[in-house]
């Protein structure tokens, strides 16, 4: 029986791996394979990299490689709990 595979093409989905405490966050993500593998490919969005110096990049997931995953409604969700662990950091 196939599995039917989430849609995330409206959402904002952050990506943990199994072999590291790593993660990546794309926005707006579509389901491609390449290479016989499949993958979600998705934006950076403002906050989902150090010093955002991968905003705006495309960036690839191996999905055989994630171990959980969160999903965020909108960018703009993502982005407001984002500002609130960024504030919570700063004010210790």
């Amino acid at each position: 029986m196939r599995s039917k595979l989430p849609d995330f093409t409206k959402k904002v989905v952050v990506l943990s791996w199994m072999t590291t405490d790593g993660s990546r966050s794309l926005a707006y993500p579509r389901w491609e394979r390449q290479g016989g593998r499949l993958f979600l490919v998705g934006e950076v969005p403002v906050g989902g990299s150090r010093n955002d110096w991968l905003k705006g990049g495309q960036a690839a997931v191996a999905w055989e490689m994630v171990s959980d995953y969160l999903v965020f409604d909108s960018l703009a969700d993502y982005q407001k709990r984002r500002s609130i662990y960024a504030n919570r950091r700063r004010n210790g």
